[in-house]
Order: C-alpha cells, then structure tokens, then sequence
C-alpha cells in the first residue's frame, strides 16, 4: 500500500472551485441582505445620510479600476473581473456583474453599455 492519498490534481481543484463559488455566493448574499436594510432603513428614515458605497473585495478590485464618467462595454466589465479577481465560474461572473451594475452609481449608458457615475448617481464617491 502506498501513502500518497488516492487524488487526482483535477478533482482537487474542481472541489476547490466549487468552494470559491460557493463562497462567492455567500458574499454575494450578505451583499444583498445588507442591500436591503439599507432600504428598509431608508424607507423608516433611520437613514442620517448617504454612506460610501461599500463593496466587496472583487467588486473594488473593478471599481477601483473605472474613472467617473467612464462608460464600458459588458465585454469590458467581464474582462476586468476575469483579469482583476479570482472568479472563474461563468454563472458566479454573470451574477456579480449583474449585481455590480445593478447599484445606484451605475447606469445603462447604451445597448451594452454601462456608466459608472459615482457622483451623479450613486451619491458618493468610491
């Protein structure tokens, strides 16, 4: 009998995979339970003033890479989160993307399109 444990690299890093998706789900949960009592909040005025945006690590690492005004193309935001984050599952990058551009300092700009104003739209800067 051998010691080595009985793995194949590839079922390894299929289990780690599925670990970083499921993970990035939990985060992309809270994201929106937070999301929301910030509305429930806002709508029983507890509200004393617009915050900063508050992102994730993934989401910032794209942000942080946008000037104000700049609009790109989906391509592009499916790009920048290929390059600048660790998330390779193609369901978790549409579900981040979506909830991205789905924030107040984003906009449709064009048929693809998306804006990101911080100022105008989102009331803060990130």
């Amino acid at each position: 009998m051998s010691d080595q444990p009985d793995v194949r690299p590839e079922d390894a890093l299929r289990v780690a995979q599925r670990a970083l998706d499921r993970i990035a789900d939990h985060e992309e949960d809270t994201a929106a339970l937070e999301e929301r009592v910030a509305e429930l909040e806002a709508e029983l005025g507890l509200e004393d003033s617009q915050p900063e945006p508050d992102y994730d690590s993934r989401d910032q690492a794209i942000v942080e890479r946008l000037e104000p005004g700049e609009t790109i193309t989906v391509s592009e935001l499916r790009q920048l989160y290929r390059r600048h984050t660790d998330i390779r599952s193609e369901k978790t990058l549409k579900r981040r993307m979506k909830g991205l551009v789905d924030r107040p300092e984003f906009e449709i700009a064009d048929i693809g399109e998306i804006r990101y104003d911080p100022e105008t739209n989102g009331g803060a800067s990130a």
